[in-house]
Formats: structure tokens, C-alpha cells, sequence
């Protein structure tokens, strides 16, 4: 009886630490990947316009929409219309008027703007079919100070990462080739790395 019970109550943890967190409709990102601390470190301030590139279904976005506040605007950028529809109907759901859905191309975010105070992309540097091409093009809506924000895995020290992440030379790299400039990483988090850097 007491190894079934211990077994019934290490199934129940399982559960707690894997389930969904509802009111975000993620697992336990949050954790691994905290949206306060991420925002403090890359100096998400309220007023700024920021182009998310690769929002997804809006992770981060919602989190950053919060923090620029009503007089600032989040541009949230995906090829995906399925996940920007996500986006649109969790906005109108909880009142969130500063995140404005852009449809992206392959080689182009299409932002509607060329002087984001920002430019902030997770996991989504891998997922280019032509990070090149893109990475260049990305350059014609940031102003001259403007920090590009790209966080991805750690793979030195995340050593069970998919295979389709980037390693830190490949990263550098890919940004280098297109005329960035690394100003610093940060290494606080437990899976991945930020990067920060401006046009060169």
C-alpha cells in the first residue's frame, strides 16, 4: 500500500510540475524563461515601441505590452496567422490595446514602423529558412541605437537542446555577417543566453 501511494504521489508531481499554467497557456516557462527579470535586464521601459519578431501565440508579448504601457506599442510579427489570431483574440478577450499584429515574410517582418525603440526575437532565429536575407532587413526599421534582443538556448550548458539550436558561434556568426554588433550577453538564465547587440 505505501509504494502504490508513494508512487500515486510522485504521479501527482509530475502532473503539477508538467501541467499547463492557465493563465498564460504555457508550462512552467515561466520559471525557466521569467518575463520580469528578462525585461529589467534588456531595459523594457513604459513608452517604448517594440517590434517582437516570431511572437508565436504571445508569450512574451503580453508581458511587454504591460510593461510599455498605454502610451507605448508592441508590434507583434509572425508568418504564422493561425498564432496572430491567438494573439488578436487574447487582446480583445482581456483589453489589450497596445499589441498590433504584423504578418510577416520569409525574408521580412514588415514592421509598419522604421524607428523601434527595440527589437526582441526568442527561439525564432533557428526557425529562419533565410536568416541572412532577414537579419538585413530587420536593420531598416531599428534607429541607429536601437538593441536587437535575441534569446536562445544555452547549448554548453543545456546539453539536452534539440538539435535544431544554434550554438553560440553559429549565433555570432549569422550576426556578424550581417553587420551587428555584440554590445554584451547575459548568462542568468538557466536554459539560454541573451544577446544584445546594435547596429554596427
Amino acid at each position: 500500500m505505501k509504494t502504490q501511494s508513494s508512487r500515486l504521489f510522485v504521479l501527482f508531481l509530475l502532473i503539477i510540475l508538467f501541467s499547463p499554467n492557465v493563465s498564460h497557456g504555457q508550462t512552467n516557462r515561466e520559471v525557466w524563461q521569467p518575463p520580469d527579470k528578462i525585461m529589467d535586464t534588456i531595459g523594457v521601459k513604459p513608452g517604448m515601441v517594440i517590434g517582437e519578431l516570431g511572437a508565436g501565440t504571445g508569450y512574451m508579448t503580453f508581458y511587454l505590452a504591460e510593461r510599455v504601457g498605454n502610451k507605448g506599442k508592441v508590434y507583434a510579427n509572425d508568418i504564422s496567422q493561425s498564432a496572430l489570431d491567438e494573439i488578436t483574440d487574447r487582446a480583445k478577450k482581456e483589453g489589450v490595446k497596445n499589441i498590433e499584429i504584423v504578418m510577416g515574410e520569409i525574408e521580412d517582418p514588415v514592421f509598419p514602423v522604421d524607428d523601434l525603440d527595440m527589437v526582441i526575437m526568442v527561439y525564432v532565429l533557428r526557425m529562419l529558412d533565410k536568416p541572412l536575407e532577414f537579419m538585413e532587413n530587420v536593420k531598416k526599421y531599428m534607429a541607429p541605437d536601437t538593441p536587437l534582443v535575441i534569446i536562445e538556448r544555452n547549448t554548453h550548458r543545456e546539453r539536452a537542446h534539440p538539435p535544431s539550436f544554434m550554438t553560440n558561434r553559429e549565433i555570432l556568426d549569422t550576426l556578424q555577417e550581417t553587420n551587428y554588433v555584440l554590445e554584451r550577453t547575459e548568462t542568468f538564465l538557466p536554459k539560454d543566453t541573451i544577446y544584445i547587440f546594435k547596429l554596427k
